[in-house]
């Protein structure tokens, strides 16, 4: 062996940072040509912390206490000296998984004045800052206040002003009438929050009206001058609404003002489970539209047979459409039933329902999840709820448009090989499928599928993977692999893998331990593509 690939072996052996090995591969082509001969297999347990930000105001001082909340463990207060030791004594690798910093206010500073204000906030601001820089992947901050705490606290405004940070590319949904509060109180000029983040990309508001508003019902001026310096920094602004008739009014008045701007915003539904349908009939008589139009993501939750009629409407002239999740259960049937309807009356029903093509190119992402306890003993016996069950997705997947490129699909009690002959003629450029809780899968489904790269199964395995894959994930895998005798957390072993997955191997294994027990395992061919493989983790 060369002291070329001797040196080479010793330092994946020895390194405990992906990112180091990923920096030094992009810097020196020479070393990461000679990576792709080798195998990389490590082992971690990820820190996913929580930043909890504590103030106890004493009868002479204040007393600050800043905790780490991790998964299965105690919390850990910042301050001590035992918990940054802690987090000294870490490896790097334990903090590469994680790539949004949550931070929850439980410190009540409304009565306080300005001066402990500001010297809380930049004592926070820099913790938060430093625990950007600790979890290396990190690129979204999530601040938000407890609950119980006034809606309107502007502390979380004045912690993300001291924030000074280019890593920072997603700021997390800020309630509206904080905003309201802060603009109201302070020079936004001299207070601007998106200075020291250049990098900054999505700025996300919640809009929630609530009754304490009441005599605020209307924007104020320093808000519009809020929003234009968002738009002034080249940054895309993004609401979330609650689903009440005075949040939609407040979020129609931005959109509004944005128009007349000529700036595209996007807009979500805070409430998964929005009826969605009965808003769009008072929505088009009430001239509300406009909202529908913006929307990027829309969850459709079909209760009824009858809300089947709607799909085409509900997704009419929706341009700015990336995300679609649709929720269903078996007993949008149970009128059918009733009234004796014929199966071929159904199937003529379907085919007028679903004679239209999604046209907006803009889709990119489709959440199919079943809904109901209820699963066929042995999906070969075709009863009439079954062929019911086929027709829905079969027709489903025939008006997706060609701009799909991550499926994923939850909880349902099958998927047959004529699903996906159907999915992949409409969704060629598919490069990203999910399965989570799904009861049986096809062994050759993902064959189909020339442009698939990356593959996600929680608590599924056995199908065969494409050696055109680049990325597979495998989580909540011990009840399936304690009922059939053999626990990865003691052998982590390849091998059984690879069998489950029909003999597909790959250069490099990652085993994410959870109180010291392989939770999550991530097959990967090319270690450049480590940033996209956790990502993955949070589809």
């Amino acid at each position: 062996m060369s002291s070329k690939n001797s040196n080479i072996i010793s330092y994946i052996e020895t390194t405990d940072s992906i990112c180091n090995i990923i920096e030094k591969a992009t810097s020196n082509k020479d070393f990461y040509n000679e990576l792709k001969n080798y195998q990389i297999t490590k082992s971690f347990e990820p820190l996913n912390a929580i930043y909890k930000i504590v103030i106890y105001n004493e009868s002479h001082y204040d007393t600050t206490e800043c905790e780490l909340i991790f998964p299965g463990c105690e919390n850990n207060n910042l301050n001590d000296k035992p918990t940054i030791r802690m987090l000294y004594k870490r490896r790097d690798i334990d903090f590469e998984s994680q790539t949004n910093i949550i931070v929850e206010n439980t410190a009540d500073l409304s009565m306080e004045n300005e001066s402990k204000k500001l010297y809380h906030a930049a004592k926070h601001a820099q913790i938060i800052k430093y625990l950007l820089n600790k979890f290396y992947f990190a690129s979204k901050l999530t601040i938000f206040n407890r609950d119980g705490l006034e809606k309107t606290d502007d502390f979380i405004l004045l912690v993300i002003e001291k924030i000074i940070s280019n890593k920072l590319e997603f700021l997390s949904p800020i309630y509206l009438h904080s905003i309201i509060t802060f603009a109201s109180k302070y020079d936004i000029t001299e207070h601007d929050i998106f200075f020291g983040k250049p990098n900054l990309k999505v700025f996300t508001i919640h809009v929630s009206a609530q009754k304490i508003f009441e005599d605020k019902y209307l924007l104020i001026d320093k808000f519009w001058k809020f929003i234009d310096i968002i738009f002034n920094k080249k940054i895309q602004l993004k609401l979330i609404f609650d689903p009440d008739e005075r949040s939609i009014f407040l979020t129609l008045t931005i959109l509004n003002y944005s128009k007349k701007r000529n700036i595209s915003v996007l807009v979500d539904n805070e409430n998964d489970y929005f009826h969605f349908f009965s808003f769009i009939e008072k929505g088009i008589g009430r001239k509300d539209y406009e909202l529908i139009k913006h929307l990027s993501s829309l969850t459709l939750l079909i209760n009824t047979f009858v809300d089947f009629l709607n799909i085409e409407s509900a997704l009419f002239g929706m341009d700015n459409l990336e995300s679609l999740k649709i929720n269903f259960n078996r007993i949008i049937y149970s009128n059918i039933y009733k009234e004796n309807i014929k199966f071929d009356d159904i199937r003529k029903i379907y085919n007028k329902i679903f004679n239209f093509k999604i046209s907006n190119k803009k889709l990119k992402s489709i959440i199919l999840e079943y809904q109901d306890n209820y699963y066929p003993p042995n999906f070969e016996t075709f009863n009439f709820s079954n062929k019911l069950y086929d027709m829905f997705i079969i027709s489903l997947f025939s008006i997706l448009p060609n701009s799909i490129t991550i499926m994923k699909f939850k909880n349902l009690p099958y998927l047959k090989e004529e699903y996906f002959e159907y999915l992949h003629k409409t969704t060629p450029n598919l490069d990203t499928i999910v399965f989570k809780h799904c009861k049986y899968l096809p062994d050759e489904l993902l064959l189909l599928f020339k442009n698939l790269r990356n593959v996600f199964f929680v608590n599924n395995l056995g199908v065969t993977i494409p050696s055109w894959v680049e990325i597979v994930i495998y989580q909540d895998f011990n009840d399936y692999m304690y009922r059939n005798f053999f626990w990865p957390y003691l052998k982590k072993n390849n091998k059984e893998f690879y069998r489950l997955m029909k003999n597909c191997t790959f250069k490099h294994t990652f085993w994410m331990d959870k109180n010291c027990t392989a939770d999550t395992v991530i097959f990967m061919k090319d270690i450049l593509k480590w940033k996209r493989a956790i990502n993955l983790l949070n589809l």
